[in-house]
């Protein structure tokens, strides 16, 4: 690997941790975040927070001892990816079923419903992911896997899913604004019947902005599994790794300036230097 690859994985493994690590406490520390939304949030938190702690640290010093084995460190880095990845779809599930049902919502998603969920966010992809590892391990040993379309196959679910329920989510926020603006006519009263939808707005903004940039990066993963899967070389490590850990990266800063609770505990641990008023 080059020195820049080196520079730029340390850069955003650190970014990784600090971010997700301060968004872990700040939801748990304080008791005004701790809301069924942010229980998501934190489950993703922590799963993006070990892709930093591990991916490109593990690689590292793979990479200085030589002799290293590297299927451990696949393993794990594709175990905690593909959580965060589940744990994504997760909290875009559960947003959506608030905007679209926000009634509803709020009698079905019961802490235990919630707790379900998010185990559920983690043990398919941690049993996935050990099975298959196992799975080659046994019938290939030291050689490498073939079953590349067991990599590709849930990845490229993950992406459909997730943008099938961003167009829902815009669908339903232009629908019901637009049913508002009819209302306030009528009503003359128009602050009263905006801001439910300022604050859905606010949440697709936010879905979209984490939606888009984990597409972006795992594309480039998509794009090399197809190579590999054609029979074709892929060689872009260099940039594909960082990606992942950027993407992880950048979940705790679309939170810090997108969402408003956490938002505004940001602001006082760090005050309103960073921020606009």
């Amino acid at each position: 690997m080059e020195t820049w690859f080196w520079i730029l994985g340390w850069a955003l493994s650190f970014l990784t941790i600090l971010g997700n690590g301060i968004t872990i406490f700040l939801v748990c520390s304080r008791g005004n975040l701790r809301t069924k939304t942010n229980a998501f949030i934190v489950s993703l938190a922590v799963a993006d927070f070990f892709v930093g702690l591990i991916v490109i640290p593990s690689l590292f010093f793979c990479d200085i001892a030589n002799t290293c084995d590297r299927r451990p460190q696949l393993f794990i880095g594709l175990l905690f990816s593909n959580t965060s990845a589940a744990n994504l779809c997760g909290l875009v599930l559960e947003s959506l079923f608030a905007i679209v049902h926000p009634l509803k919502y709020i009698t079905f998603m019961t802490r235990r419903r919630m707790t379900q969920a998010i185990f559920f966010s983690w043990a398919l992809p941690v049993g996935y992911t050990t099975l298959r590892h196992a799975f080659c391990i046994v019938l290939f040993q030291n050689k490498a896997c073939p079953f590349t379309w067991l990599v590709i196959i849930p990845q490229f679910l993950i992406c459909v899913v997730l943008i099938l329920c961003f167009v829902s989510m815009i669908f339903h926020v232009c629908r019901h604004d637009q049913s508002a603006r009819t209302l306030a006519k009528q009503l003359r009263f128009n602050h009263q019947v905006s801001f439910k939808t300022h604050r859905e707005k606010s949440a697709v903004i936010m879905m979209g902005l984490v939606i888009g940039v984990f597409l972006v990066c795992y594309g480039m993963y998509l794009r090399c599994s197809f190579l590999v899967l054609s029979s074709s070389k892929c060689n872009d490590k260099n940039y594909k790794i960082p990606v992942l850990v950027l993407n992880s990266a950048s979940n705790p800063l679309v939170y810090a300036f997108f969402k408003r609770d956490i938002k505004k505990e940001f602001k006082r641990l760090f005050g309103a230097v960073f921020y606009r008023k």
